[in-house]
């Protein structure tokens, strides 16, 4: 019986296993490549040939033979990710035909840095744009489908390769959206700015500016910079930016403005600089300093009542001393505590409110 069951749960494995498991064609590179630069960025002639270097580090203690591969690139989401196509399997603007590498692999010893050259061949019949390609580096020499076309690895390290052919290109972008993650913040603050641009032209750009943050009077009081490491956008593709502003203390409604600058000179060969302009509100209300604002107020004014129900007393019953009417009669006529304990109560109320301001004012200009 026990043999039986054994063998029932090894063909459901297999079956599982069948059914489940989704066969791929992959290959895992050895760790620590390390490749420079990760992005080579250039503006091009038609039928202009260009020769490149890539450094490639063995960062291990072991020799390695590694391989070059040829891939085309796209931008996959909204968080500046590349998607690597293998070449001719889609249409688009790429480049992979253009750039001849050795085949050959190349045998690095432990802890080596070598120089690996190509060049790139840009046809003289090249419209103006933006044409994107990837040199990818791995552990194993590739592998062919049958139909010949290179088998997709799962894991690479590599530079991607951005030409941009000088010409009539088309250098438009819009903000999508500019938000901030709350409406109203406490103290201290941090404000989480999203963007996200659209790149609607045939060519990537890469936006640069300022987030210049001004008070409710209209002075500035903060800037972040945007894109200070020069992330590009790629055609017809929207990528979202964050960026924060933080502070210990602020009151009131702020203004974000959003300035950035984008695109190719006209001198070499694009529509010239482009700017982009968006605003955002939100508020910064430092509540529990606020509420104790709101308690001390509160308090005084309740001391100030408290005053003016004792003179107004004092004033009565003075005035119908005068009259010559029994004390008596106004007792019976207004009820309640004693003059002594009215003035104990407004000086209880007085100390109370001092307090409760000292404290206010020690959490706005010291805590």
């Amino acid at each position: 019986m026990l043999r039986k069951h054994k063998l029932i749960l090894a063909i459901f494995c297999l079956a599982a296993g069948f059914f489940f498991v989704t066969p791929t064609w992959a290959q895992t590179l050895g760790e620590g490549i390390i490749v420079s630069p990760v992005r080579i960025d250039q503006l091009v002639q038609p039928g202009e040939t260009i020769n490149k270097i890539i450094q490639v580090t063995n960062d291990s203690p072991t020799p390695k033979k590694l391989y070059a591969y040829l891939r085309d690139f796209t931008a996959e989401g909204e968080e500046g990710r590349a998607r690597l196509i293998i070449p001719g399997t889609e249409t688009g603007s790429f480049l992979s035909s253009w750039i001849k590498i050795t085949n050959e692999g190349i045998d690095f010893g432990a802890n080596e840095q070598k120089d690996f050259n190509f060049t790139i061949a840009v046809p003289k019949e090249a419209g103006p744009g933006g044409y994107y390609g990837a040199i990818i580096f791995g552990t194993k020499a590739p592998d062919v489908k049958g139909d010949g076309s290179a088998i997709a690895i799962s894991q690479q390290t590599g530079s991607l390769v951005l030409l941009q052919i000088a010409g009539e290109v088309d250098e438009t972008a819009d903000v999508r959206d500019f938000t901030t993650d709350k409406a109203v913040y406490n103290n201290p603050f941090s404000v989480n700015f999203t963007t996200r641009i659209e790149n609607r032209g045939n060519v990537h750009i890469k936006p640069h500016g300022t987030i210049e943050i001004s008070n409710t009077l209209g002075r500035k009081v903060g800037e972040v910079r945007f894109n200070d490491k020069g992330s590009n956008i790629l055609p017809k593709s929207i990528r979202k930016f964050s960026d924060a502003w933080q502070g210990d203390f602020g009151l009131g409604r702020y203004k974000a403005s959003l300035a950035l600058s984008y695109g190719t000179a006209a001198s070499a060969g694009g529509q010239g600089k482009q700017t982009l302009y968006y605003v955002v509100y939100f508020w910064i209300l430092p509540w529990k300093i606020l509420l104790l604002f709101g308690l001390g107020l509160v308090s005084l004014l309740a001391a100030i009542y408290a005053f003016l129900k004792v003179y107004k007393n004092r004033a009565i019953r003075q005035t119908l001393t005068e009259m010559g009417v029994g004390k008596e009669v106004y007792v019976k006529k207004y009820q309640g505590p004693s003059p002594g304990l009215h003035l104990g109560l407004m000086l209880l109320i007085i100390v109370l409110t001092v307090l409760l301001i000292a404290g206010a004012a020690y959490f706005l200009f010291f805590s």
